[in-house]
C-alpha cells in the first residue's frame, strides 16, 4: 500500500507508481505476460560479481542526467525484485559506480548527480533496498550525492528511506531491522536502542495520513472518473517508461466490479515532440514504436479500458504497433502483423471476460469492430 503513495508523499508531484509483485491484485493471472515480459531482454549493461555473494553492477553515465535516462537502473532494479521472488537463494545486490566523465566533477555537475539519483531513489522505490551496503564505491556515491549535511533534512531522508527498505523488506519476506541496520552501518551511523519503536510509531502516522487522503479522495468522487487522459511524455517515452498507464490499471484491477466501471474510460496522449510532425512520423518514431510495445506486451487486455468513443483509441495504439501506412486519411495495417497482433489480444481479452464476468463474444467483438 505504502508504495502507491511514496511519490505523492515524498516527492514533488509525481503520481506515477510502478506496480510492484505484491501489490498485485486477485487478477495476477491477467499480468503473467507482462511479467514475463518484463524479466527478458532488460539486461543489457548490467555486470554480475560473484565475490560474497552475487552482485549486479550500473554504471552511472553523464549522457543519461539530462534529459534524465533511469532505464537501465529500472530494468536492474525490477529484475532483482523478479529474481528475489521467486528464488530462496541469496538476494543479489546492486552496485552503483560512476563513469570515468563524472569523477571530480564541479559543482554545477555534482547537482546534476545529485537530482539524478534523488529522483532515481524516490521513483524505483525498491531501489535502496537492494544497494550493495558493502560495496565502498556504492556507498561513497551515496554518501557524497544523495546524504543531506543538515541535520534537520537527514532525519527525515532516513526515515524515508527506512520506510522504503521497511516495505521492499515486506514484500520480500526478509527481516527489515537487520536491513535497515546494516543501511545505517554503512553510512557510519549509529541505530539509538529507541529507533525502532520511534520508526514504527512515524510509520503509523504517514499510514494513517495516507488513509486519510485516500477517505478524502473517494469522497470527492463517488465512482471512478468517468474518463481519464494521460498525457505521456517524451522523456517517459524514450525512457520506456509506462508507470503511468501501469498506475490507472492497478487501480481498474481492484476488483471485477470497479473493472467493469473502468471500461472505455482510458485516453491517452503524447508531448514533447514537435509540434509540427505529423502524426505518421509520431507513429513511425522507433522509440514510440518500443513504448508502445512494451505497454501492450505487459497490459494486452488494455484494449478492454480505452475509450474510443471520444477518440479511435484502439487504432491509435494498434498503429504503435504494427506496421502501418496512412493514405487519404485511411488507415492501412500490415496484414500479417495484425493477425498476430489481434490473436494476442483476443486471448488477452477473453481472460478478461473471465474475471470480469461479461460475454467473451461481446468483448473481443467490440475490440475486433474498430477495426472495420
Amino acid at each position: 500500500m505504502i508504495k502507491s503513495f511514496f511519490k505523492r508523499v515524498f516527492s514533488s508531484g509525481s503520481d506515477e507508481t510502478a506496480v510492484t509483485p505484491e501489490q498485485q491484485s486477485d487478477a495476477q493471472h491477467l499480468l503473467e505476460a507482462g511479467d514475463q515480459g518484463n524479466a527478458g531482454g532488460q539486461q543489457a549493461g548490467l555486470a554480475a560479481d560473484e565475490q560474497d555473494g552475487p552482485r549486479e553492477k550500473v554504471t552511472i553515465r553523464r549522457e543519461w542526467l539530462e534529459p534524465p535516462n533511469y532505464r537501465e537502473l529500472y530494468h536492474a532494479v525490477t529484475h532483482l525484485y523478479e529474481q528475489a521472488s521467486q528464488t530462496e537463494a541469496m538476494l543479489t545486490r546492486l552496485k552503483l559506480q560512476l563513469a570515468d566523465n563524472l569523477q571530480n566533477v564541479d559543482v554545477l555537475t555534482a547537482k546534476r548527480v545529485n537530482k539524478y539519483l534523488s529522483k532515481a531513489e524516490h521513483d524505483i522505490v525498491d531501489l535502496t533496498y537492494f544497494l550493495d551496503k558493502t560495496d565502498q564505491a556504492t556507498m561513497d556515491i551515496y554518501r557524497e550525492f544523495l546524504l543531506p549535511e543538515r541535520i534537520e533534512q537527514l532525519n527525515l531522508f532516513l526515515q524515508e528511506r527506512c520506510l522504503m527498505i521497511y516495505e521492499t523488506s515486506k514484500g520480500l519476506g526478509t527481516d527489515y531491522k537487520a536491513e535497515i541496520e546494516q543501511f545505517f552501518d554503512a553510512l557510519d551511523m549509529t541505530i539509538t536502542p529507541t529507533f525502532f519503536d520511534e520508526f514504527e510509531q512515524w510509520r503509523e502516522e504517514v499510514l494513517k495520513r495516507h488513509a486519510q487522503e485516500e477517505q478524502h479522495s473517494k469522497d470527492e468522487q463517488e465512482q471512478p472518473s468517468a474518463e481519464a487522459m494521460l498525457k505521456i511524455s517524451k522523456e517517459e517515452v524514450e525512457n520506456e517508461n509506462i508507470q503511468q498507464i501501469d498506475h490507472y490499471l492497478k487501480q481498474a484491477l481492484q476488483s471485477p466490479e470497479i473493472a467493469r466501471e473502468m471500461k472505455g474510460t482510458l485516453l491517452f496522449s503524447f508531448y514533447g515532440f514537435s509540434k509540427h510532425e505529423d502524426l505518421l512520423k509520431l507513429m513511425n518514431r522507433k522509440e514510440v514504436n518500443d513504448w508502445a510495445s512494451l505497454l501492450v506486451e505487459q497490459h494486452p487486455y488494455i484494449f478492454y479500458f480505452l475509450n474510443n468513443l471520444d477518440y479511435p483509441m484502439t487504432q491509435f495504439l494498434t498503429s504503435l504497433v504494427v506496421t502501418t501506412e496512412i493514405e487519404d486519411s485511411f488507415v492501412y495495417y500490415n496484414d500479417d502483423e495484425l493477425t498476430a497482433f489481434k490473436a494476442y489480444i483476443v486471448d488477452a481479452l477473453e481472460k478478461l471476460a473471465d474475471w470480469v464476468k461479461e460475454d467473451k463474444d461481446r468483448i473481443v467483438l467490440d475490440f475486433t469492430d474498430q477495426f472495420q
